[in-house]
């Protein structure tokens, strides 16, 4: 999956920014586990950047504000599957 490849380019390249969206994303979920906030709060959270970084994306021809919103979106689909 086109994902993944773009994960591995970005851990490799700037792994502050994966440890950075590892951790938003993990507190996400724990929030969402323990009842803080709903898991509909934090999809629209999700959602919201997602958003915003595929407007980004879709004005910069570089690769990566493409790879962000690519990652968001990969969070996203994933938080939504989640129980």
């Amino acid at each position: 999956m086109l994902v993944y490849k773009e994960r591995e380019v970005m851990s490799s390249t700037d792994p502050q920014s994966r440890v950075a969206l590892m951790l938003c994303e993990s507190l996400l979920h724990v929030l969402a586990e323990e009842s803080v906030i709903t898991r509909e709060k934090a999809l629209d959270a999700i959602n919201t950047v997602a958003e915003l970084t595929r407007e980004v994306a879709d004005g910069d021809p570089t690769p990566a504000p493409q790879i962000a919103a690519d990652l968001v979106q990969a969070i996203a689909a994933s938080f939504a599957l989640k129980d």
